[in-house]
C-alpha cells in the first residue's frame, strides 16, 4: 500500500491529485444533473439547458488531466517501490500500458482504458484543433471513462486512498 505523506519518509501528493480528480468528477456529475430536467407531458429523454459557464466542461477537463497527473505520479511510486529507481528512470518515459504490465498489471479492460485514455489527453493537453477533427468527443463522457481507469487501476493494486475531510 503506498501510504501518505504522514506516515512515510517520500512526500508525494499523489493523494491530492487523486482528490482533484475524484471531487472534479462529483462537480461535474451534479452541474450536468441540475442542467437538465425530464421532456415535459411524460416524454421519455432530457431537456438540458445551457450553462453559460460550462461549469460541467471545465470539471470534466480537470477529471482528465487530474487522473493523468495521478496515474504517473501512482505508477513511478509502485516501480520505484516493487523495482527500485534505477528500474523506473530506464521506464520514465514509457506509456502507461508498459509501465502496468511491469507491476504485473497485464488486465486487458485496464490496458484499453489506458491507451483510450492516453490518446485522449494527448488530444485535450495538447490541442490542436485542426489536426484532431476526424473526432467529436463530448469531454464529460471522457471524464467518466478516465474515473474508470483511476478505480479500477486502484482496485487491480488494491489501494485504498483515503480523501482528507
Amino acid at each position: 500500500m503506498i501510504e501518505d505523506n504522514q506516515s512515510s519518509s517520500v512526500h508525494t501528493n499523489h493523494i491530492i491529485f487523486y482528490e482533484i480528480a475524484q471531487q472534479s468528477f462529483a462537480a461535474m456529475s451534479k452541474d450536468l444533473d441540475s442542467n437538465r430536467r425530464p421532456k415535459p407531458g411524460g416524454k421519455p429523454g432530457w431537456v438540458v439547458s445551457y450553462d453559460p459557464d460550462r461549469k460541467s466542461f471545465k470539471s470534466a477537463l480537470t477529471v482528465i488531466v487530474f487522473s493523468g497527473v495521478w496515474l504517473e505520479s501512482l505508477l513511478h511510486l509502485l516501480i520505484v517501490e516493487k523495482e527500485g529507481v534505477g528500474v523506473f528512470k530506464k521506464f520514465d518515459n514509457e506509456k502507461y500500458e508498459v509501465k502496468l504490465k511491469l507491476l504485473g498489471c497485464d488486465d486487458p479492460s485496464i490496458i484499453g482504458l489506458c491507451e483510450h485514455y492516453r490518446e485522449v489527453r494527448r488530444e485535450i493537453v495538447h490541442e490542436k484543433a485542426h489536426l484532431n477533427s476526424e473526432k467529436i468527443r463530448v469531454a464529460q463522457k471522457e471524464a467518466g471513462k478516465a474515473i474508470d481507469l483511476v478505480n479500477k487501476v486502484c482496485a487491480h493494486f488494491k489501494l485504498e486512498i483515503r480523501e482528507k475531510k
